[in-house]
Parts: structure tokens; sequence; C-alpha cells
């Protein structure tokens, strides 16, 4: 499925590689955003990206704990859809995050079960698993946070877990453990060490963003000698 780390040591990096099983996806990319749409099969959806203003958001494969079920979007619930749009669109500031989740429900879409990690430029991380809660993790609170495809919030209440990304989670883990200066190119060097070549799912795009720079770097298909810049500056 995927995989996602954000390193706060030096320069400010959040990295991803998105596995797909065969979805359509598109790349929306101009001076306000980077945005990977994805047809799951009710249209084009905003998955993951980053904004200008830096802050990133992603909508990962979970295991459903029966809970956190599509409701109708109103004054008090959202779904993870339309979380990534509001966040990536600015609708929500990051100075309004942690009141945002605070008052509103986030459910997931129909059919489909996930979790979101926002982090914004300043390193802090939020972490919203609907049916099972929000983690905020802030910016000086640990040099690094990964996310795959288990639940966070059973991880962190010792819960059994299921192995979607387990050892994913572990091999950035320590890679992450042994880096003291992460680059553009090492943050990469993890992705290639978590990608996925086979299977139902595979690695089709890595990307890496430099809060310093304020641009993405990304490729294709595991390609890791061709890496691509998209600068909002």
């Amino acid at each position: 499925m995927c995989t996602s780390f954000i390193n706060r040591k030096n320069n400010l990096l959040t990295a991803m590689n998105f596995d797909n099983n065969g979805m359509p996806f598109n790349i929306v990319k101009n001076s306000k955003h980077f945005i990977v749409y994805v047809d799951g099969g009710r249209g084009e959806h905003p998955s993951f990206g980053v904004n200008s203003n830096g802050t990133f958001i992603n909508n990962l494969f979970v295991n459903s704990n029966g809970k956190g079920l599509y409701k109708r979007a109103g004054k008090k619930v959202t779904h993870t859809s339309k979380l990534v749009s509001d966040i990536l669109s600015a609708s929500i500031l990051p100075c309004d995050i942690n009141s945002y989740l605070e008052n509103i429900e986030v459910v997931n879409v129909p059919d489909f079960s996930t979790h979101n990690m926002i982090v914004e430029k300043s390193g802090n991380v939020w972490i919203v698993e609907p049916g099972r809660g929000v983690i905020h993790n802030s910016a000086d609170e640990a040099p690094y946070f990964i996310m795959t495809n288990f639940s966070l919030c059973d991880m962190m209440e010792k819960k059994e877990l299921n192995d979607d990304g387990m050892l994913r989670y572990k091999t950035a883990k320590t890679l992450l453990d042994k880096k003291n200066n992460l680059d553009v190119n090492s943050a990469f060097q993890i992705l290639d060490a978590v990608k996925q070549s086979e299977g139902s799912w595979t690695t089709v795009l890595s990307m890496v963003y430099s809060q310093k720079e304020n641009a993405v770097y990304y490729c294709f298909e595991r390609d890791f000698e061709n890496i691509l810049k998209h600068s909002f500056e």
C-alpha cells in the first residue's frame, strides 16, 4: 500500500511512496499546490499532496474497526476526502487544525477505510483515524514520524495490530534512526528501501517535499535515478 514519513532533523522533509493497485491517478501541480488525484471508482478525488504554504496531507488505507463509517457531511461531520481537499486548498489553515479536529467528526468515504497524516511547515503532525481518534505529534516530540497501513491509534493503545505495512514501518524506522543529516537524496534512499515492486500493490510514485526549498521532488515507477522537481517559488 503506502509509506510516509516526516524527518525533523535539520532540513524538514516529508516523504511518501504511493503504492497503487491500478487505480487511475493524475498529478495537478502549479504555484499553489502539488496534488495527486486518484479515481477509486467514484471519479477523481484528491488523495495526497502539499500546498505552497508547506502543508502536506495524505490518505492511506487502514483496516476498519467497524467505526468511522460514512455519514453525510454537515456542520459537525466531514469525510477523509474532503479533509484532504480542504487542507490542500487552505480552507483549513494550520493554525486552525487543532480546533477543527476537536469540533468535527471525520468519517470515511463510502466503501473505504483510510487514515490521514497532516504535516504543517513547522513539523507538527496530526494523524486522523476515523472511528479511532486523532493523534497530535508536536514538532519537538520526536526527530521523525512514520505512517504506513496499520492503525497508529491502536499501536499507541497497545492493541493487537494487523501486519499491513509493519515491515515497511520497521525498515523506515531503522534507517531514520541511523540518519543524522537526512537530505532529499537520502530520503529517497529510504523510500527505495520500503518500495513495493511485486504483488497487486506496487510503488508508482515517490515524492519528497523539502520545507527549506519549498519544493517537491518526485519520480515514477521506482525510477530513483530520474528525479523531477516542482518548485513553488
